[in-house]
């Protein structure tokens, strides 16, 4: 990718990601398992391989993770000959067929111009696509392409794959997992995979709904920006009159 685009990328970005990542794999990762028959997956946009490692973890064994070459390699949380550098902006098959393809918090990171292209990938390597990307205002960094679900699911729809959301009610209060991954993920998948006892959300009432977590998680961010920008004005208010104070003692 290029270096205008890595450097927002770093060690420090995926050490400071990786954590929640890791926390939230451990819980999510079975429940896809005992949804889907899962041999094989491959994560596009892996990072260092958290959710893979949980994979693994589960007894899944041949696993691909593929992302830019800035992902610290010495980071990596699978082998090294498990991660493919590919760039994510013109990405359009992955190489090979997966059970299941993983997409968690990254299309938000791509221009919208690769938004079409990234789905096909997706489709055309799994029958079965584990999904999230931010939502509209959720904030992050370099976040060029925040999109409501419906949006997503607009474009796996042409691919004939549909939205089924057996995740997030199972994770709706868990608060393991972080915020974003309840509100955002979903599974799309062809109707023949769709597991027994659910069927296909399609509307945008169901399809972009806000958790209430989330919400609380957003005006708390919001309240404590305003709080600061307040502390800051007075701080800076305070400051001025001290300046003036000091002019009128100097005589200037």
């Amino acid at each position: 990718m290029a270096n205008s685009v890595a450097g927002h990328y770093g060690a420090q970005f995926y050490r400071e990601q990786s954590g929640g990542s890791f926390e939230s794999a451990s819980v999510i990762v079975p429940l896809v398992l005992r949804l889907f028959r899962v041999n094989s997956v491959v994560d596009v946009g892996c990072g260092v391989g958290a959710w893979l490692h949980e994979f693994a973890t589960n007894g899944v064994g041949d696993y691909l993770g593929i992302d830019g070459d800035y992902v610290p390699r010495d980071q990596l949380r699978i082998p090294s000959e498990r991660f493919k550098s590919m760039d994510l902006r013109y990405i359009t098959d992955v190489g090979r067929k997966f059970d299941l393809a993983c997409s968690l918090e990254v299309a938000e990171h791509l221009p919208e111009s690769s938004a079409d292209d990234f789905v096909s990938a997706l489709v055309v390597a799994a029958p079965v696509v584990l999904f999230s990307a931010a939502v509209k205002g959720q904030g992050g960094r370099n976040h060029l392409n925040e999109q409501w679900p419906s949006y997503w699911a607009r474009r796996f729809s042409s691919h004939g794959y549909h939205a089924v959301d057996c995740i997030r009610p199972q994770i709706y209060d868990d608060r393991r997992i972080r915020p974003w991954y309840r509100q955002n993920l979903l599974v799309f998948c062809r109707g023949d995979y769709c597991p027994q006892g659910y069927s296909p959300t399609t509307g945008a009432f169901d399809l972009d709904r806000v958790l209430p977590d989330y919400f609380e998680y957003k005006l708390q961010e919001v309240t404590e920006g305003k709080s600061a920008a307040i502390a800051a004005r007075h701080l800076l208010g305070n400051m001025g009159v001290l300046m003036r104070a000091a002019r009128r003692r100097s005589g200037l």
